[in-house]
């Protein structure tokens, strides 16, 4: 099973899914819970990897940095510097005490975890608020500081937090966001949306649709979800008489939404360099204890992502007195052993930012 408690287990807030997966295995599967083992899968396999990695002192390469995969919940930086920007210029107040029912709005029961252990469950529970085993808060009418649904997208990688951030903020504060990374017009969606796809499909359009019909297609579908009460009965019954097939998710993986590495790097990029209060305020969300940060560094940031077949990271290493390092990693046909051994692939990359020898390593096993 590749769920968020699992990712949780190894490696914090990287993302959220929660389905059964084909046999995906490796032929010849090396010894991923060391970094040697790590190096070997990812030299034998250079096409499912894309990578860009800037260590702040002179080092920096790149493999496949254009190619554009399934972003997974790796995106939600463009989310959380929208909002922080909204922040800093005085139009989010992040005291501003928002009603849970409205949160839940946007979470639709399913596809974040098993059931009593899925994201916005995790959420609700770290912020005290009882809620059932599909994580919906027992009295709606409680109220929640902004700022702690914004802190949830990237501790827990609650899907329902972004997009209620993104339907507070608009697309084109998203895209404005992103655009100070170099990151044009970025593949957001609702998370909600897009789930609700899979288990009603007969809302898809057409396969080989562009983007914006897909989009379109989820958008109304989240929003059908939080206005439409009829509509919500119709989920649980939904998920449980007809669950998706295997071929059905991985498809599905395949073409929700897309980023490549050089966009993910450049947005992490522009916020760990600057210094400026929107970038500030996200610095301080993304420090979040994913592995012990490199000695006498200033902050080690982080968000990743995961899918069916996908797994995306994205760290910054903050130094006292000198230009931060950087890395962004993509890895498509992903395997459920990836998953449980990934907080040993973060702590290799995360080495890489300040170790010349494991920089080099890094880069000889992608081909560089």
């Amino acid at each position: 099973m590749l769920t968020r408690r699992s990712l949780l287990t190894s490696v914090a807030a990287a993302g959220a899914a929660t389905f059964v997966l084909p046999s995906l295995a490796l032929a010849d599967p090396p010894d991923q819970s060391t970094p040697e083992g790590w190096l070997a899968r990812l030299a034998a396999h250079r096409d499912d990897v894309s990578a860009v990695f800037s260590d702040g002192a002179g080092r920096r390469f790149s493999h496949l940095p254009d190619r554009s995969l399934t972003v997974a919940s790796a995106i939600k930086v463009v989310h959380l510097l929208a909002y922080t920007t909204a922040v800093a210029e005085g139009r989010l107040d992040p005291a501003e005490q928002v009603r849970v029912g409205d949160w839940d709005a946007r979470h639709p029961y399913i596809g974040d975890g098993p059931v009593g252990q899925g994201n916005h469950l995790n959420a609700l529970t770290r912020l005290g608020i009882p809620c059932d085993e599909y994580g919906v808060a027992k009295d709606p009418d409680q109220r929640v500081p902004l700022r702690s649904i914004a802190q949830m997208m990237i501790l827990v990688s609650d899907n329902s937090a972004a997009d209620y951030l993104r339907a507070r903020l608009g697309d084109h504060a998203l895209r404005e966001a992103a655009a100070r990374g170099g990151w044009r017009m970025p593949d957001v969606r609702m998370f909600g949306g897009e789930t609700l796809l899979l288990y009603f499909p007969e809302y898809c359009p057409p396969q080989g649709s562009p983007v914006v019909v897909r989009r379109a297609a989820g958008d109304a579908l989240s929003n059908r979800f939080a206005c439409d009460p009829s509509f919500r009965a119709q989920v649980l019954p939904r998920a449980a008489e007809k669950p998706p097939s295997v071929e059905a998710i991985m498809a599905w993986s395949a073409v929700t939404g897309q980023g490549s590495a050089a966009q993910l790097f450049g947005l992490h990029h522009e916020i760990a360099t600057s210094r400026d209060r929107a970038a500030v305020l996200a610095q301080q969300i993304l420090d979040v204890p994913v592995v012990p940060k490199p000695p006498d560094s200033k902050a080690l940031l982080f968000k990743g992502g995961n899918l069916p077949g996908f797994l995306v990271f994205g760290f910054d290493v903050l130094w006292p007195g000198r230009r931060p390092g950087t890395g962004t990693l993509f890895l498509k046909n992903s395997t459920p052993e990836d998953l449980q051994y990934a907080r040993v692939l973060v702590q290799l990359c995360v080495d890489a930012l300040y170790l010349p020898d494991t920089f080099a390593a890094l880069e000889r096993a992608l081909g560089h």
